[in-house]
C-alpha cells in the first residue's frame, strides 16, 4: 500500500469538518433571530450532535468557526476597504438575524478570557479597527473603536427593534466624528 493509505481517515476528517461547518454557517445565515439548534445542525449533516462535535472541541469551538468561517465568506465579498463596502456589508448583516445573534452571544461570552470566542473576538476587533484607520486615515484610531463600538451596540438593538437602522446610524456617527475632528 501507498502513502495515501494513511491519509485517508485524516483527510476525510478534515473533509467532514468542512462539511458540517459549511452546514452550520448555513443554517445561521437562513435562521432567525434565534439560530438553529445543534440537533438541527447534525441532522443536516447526518450525525449525532456528539459526533458532531468530535469535529470540534466544543459547541462553542463550532460556533466561533461559524464566526470565523463568516467573516472569511464577507472578506471574498465585500471591498472592505472603503466605507461604502463597509456599509454593505452592515446593511447585508441585517438579512441574517441568526448571525447577528450568534455573534452578539459570543461577543458577550467573549468578556470572559477563558472562553473559546475570547481570542477570535480580540483579533476581529483589531483587524477591524485597522481596516477602519485606514480608510479613516492615520490618527484615527480612536473614531475606529467608536465606530465598532457602536456597531456591535447596535447590532443588538436591531435583534430587539428591527426598525433599527445599523447603517444610517452609524453613518450619522461617523459624518459627526469627522465633523468633530475638524473642529
Amino acid at each position: 500500500m501507498g502513502s495515501n493509505a494513511r491519509r485517508g481517515p485524516y483527510s476525510k476528517g478534515i473533509a467532514r469538518r468542512a462539511e458540517i461547518l459549511k452546514v452550520a454557517l448555513d443554517a445561521y445565515q437562513t435562521s432567525g433571530r434565534q439560530g438553529p439548534s445543534l440537533k438541527s445542525i447534525a441532522a443536516a449533516v447526518g450525525l449525532a450532535e456528539a459526533s458532531v462535535l468530535h469535529y470540534f472541541d466544543s459547541k462553542d469551538e463550532l460556533l466561533v468557526a461559524v464566526l470565523e468561517a463568516r467573516d472569511s465568506e464577507y472578506i471574498d465579498q465585500y471591498d472592505l476597504s472603503t466605507l461604502d463596502g463597509v456599509w454593505a456589508l452592515l446593511a447585508h448583516t441585517t438579512q441574517t438575524p441568526g448571525l447577528v445573534k450568534l455573534f452578539v452571544d459570543m461577543t458577550a461570552a467573549a468578556a470572559s478570557p477563558e472562553h473559546p470566542a475570547h481570542a477570535f473576538m480580540r483579533r476581529r476587533a483589531q483587524v477591524i479597527v485597522a481596516l477602519l484607520e485606514q480608510i479613516l486615515g492615520p490618527g484615527h484610531e480612536w473614531q475606529a473603536r467608536v465606530l465598532l463600538a457602536a456597531a456591535e451596540g447596535l447590532q443588538v438593538q436591531w435583534l430587539r427593534d428591527p426598525s433599527v437602522d445599523i447603517v444610517a446610524d452609524l453613518k450619522r456617527l461617523q459624518a459627526a466624528l469627522a465633523l468633530a475632528e475638524g473642529v
